[in-house]
């Protein structure tokens, strides 16, 4: 009897070690997807990017823009981009009292063609990896 339990316990503990070991580290199935980002031909000083997948083959991975250029890891497959630049544009109380810590109040500088409403799209393969967005603001 103590070796029935013995043996489904060892059992047990091989199977999830196995497990664990192909759920590591690294996916093989993302690439890497670098480019360019301006907005009326201005790079993009800092933001955010995200990559969401249109055809069911992969979910949404993003990343920062860093003086107008990005590079992230995602799956191959049709995604729709979306784009953020939030600018300050000044302070406020955190709250309402006199020694209150000041908070930054941003806005997007980015339009919402591009990030709430996006119309970006994009193709991600093994011959496409460079995705360079040059945006307008009118």
């Amino acid at each position: 009897m103590m070796t029935r339990k013995l043996v489904a316990c060892s059992t047990a503990v091989s199977f999830l070690l196995l497990f664990n070991a192909g759920c590591g580290s690294g996916r093989s199935d993302l690439v890497e997807v670098t480019g360019n980002v301006t907005l009326d031909g201005q790079p993009v000083n800092k933001g955010k990017i995200s990559f969401e997948a249109t055809d069911g083959r992969g979910g949404v991975e993003g990343d920062s823009i860093v003086n107008g250029q990005y590079t992230m890891m995602t799956t191959p497959g049709s995604k729709s981009v979306k784009i953020n630049s939030p600018e300050v544009v000044g302070q406020r109380k955190t709250y309402g009292t006199a020694d209150s810590p000041s908070e930054d109040v941003t806005k997007e500088s980015i339009p919402k063609n591009y990030n709430r409403n996006t119309e970006l799209k994009i193709e991600v393969n093994s011959s496409s990896l460079k995705h360079d967005f040059d945006l307008k603001s009118k």
